[in-house]
C-alpha cells in the first residue's frame, strides 16, 4: 500500500492551474524526489499531501484514507504520522527553539530525548533558549528539520530542506540521510536541486506544466 497517493489531482492557484491531472505514489520506505522551479507548485502539492489543502478535482490519499472523506479529527492523526517542512517557514519567531520543538512534539520523555539526540545531529544544541527569530534562516532550517523528525514519522516530506543552508550543506545532508532510508521512513522531496534529488532519492520526477515525468 502507498503512503502517499494522488490520483488525478489538479489545482489552481492565482487563477492559473498549477497541478493537472497529477498522479503520484510513493510506497513504505520508498524515496522519491520531485524537481521543479519555484512557482511550479511544489508547496502546493505538499500542502494538498497533507490534507491542509483540498485538491480542485482528483482524491488525495495519506496512509491508504481519502483525506476527503476523512473528518478532521481523523485528518489530524494521519498528518501527526507525517514529518513536513515547509518552503519559507513555519516556526514562531518569538518563541525559543526548545519551546517550538515541543509545541507539536508533545511532552513525553522519549519525545524529550529523541528532540536533544535530533538538535546534536543538526548542529543546533546550543540554541534550544534563542528565540527563532534571532536565528540565520540556515539555523532555522535545521531547528525546522529537528521538528519534522520528532515524532518518529513513517512519511516524510521535505521542501526544500537545504534552503538557506551554505556553510555545512554537506554535513546537513547526510544529517537528513541518516534519518531516512536507515530507518525505513519514506521519503517526499521537493527540491529545485537535481544532484541533491539524485543523491537521496531512488526515483526523481519533474513537475512540468502541472505534471509529473
Amino acid at each position: 500500500m502507498s503512503v502517499l497517493a494522488l490520483e488525478g489531482v489538479s489545482s489552481v492557484a492565482g487563477g492559473v492551474r498549477v497541478l493537472d491531472r497529477l498522479d503520484l505514489a510513493v510506497a513504505a520506505a520508498e524515496r522519491v524526489a520531485i524537481v521543479a522551479g519555484s512557482g511550479e507548485g511544489k508547496s502546493l502539492l505538499s500542502a494538498i499531501a497533507i490534507g491542509l489543502v483540498p485538491p480542485l478535482a482528483g482524491i488525495a490519499r495519506l496512509f491508504g484514507t481519502d483525506l476527503a472523506r476523512a473528518d478532521a479529527a481523523a485528518v489530524r492523526r494521519l498528518r501527526a504520522r507525517c514529518g513536513v517542512t515547509v518552503q519559507g517557514g513555519s516556526l514562531l519567531g518569538e518563541w525559543s527553539v526548545e519551546d517550538n520543538l515541543r509545541l507539536g512534539a508533545g511532552s513525553a520523555a522519549r519525545v524529550g530525548r529523541r528532540i536533544d539526540r535530533l538538535m546534536l545531529d543538526f548542529a543546533v544544541e546550543r540554541s534550544g533558549t534563542a528565540a527563532v527569530q534571532s536565528l540565520s534562516r540556515g539555523e532555522r532550517r535545521r531547528v525546522e528539520l529537528v521538528r519534522a523528525f520528532a515524532r518518529d514519522p513513517e512519511l516524510v516530506i521535505l521542501d526544500e530542506p537545504l534552503d538557506g543552508a551554505h556553510a555545512g550543506r554537506d554535513a546537513l545532508e547526510r544529517a537528513i540521510l541518516r534519518q531516512i532510508a536507515p530507518r525505513g521512513r519514506a521519503l517526499l522531496l521537493l527540491t529545485q536541486d537535481e544532484a541533491f534529488a539524485a543523491r537521496a532519492c531512488q526515483r526523481v520526477l519533474r513537475l512540468e506544466r502541472g505534471r509529473l515525468v
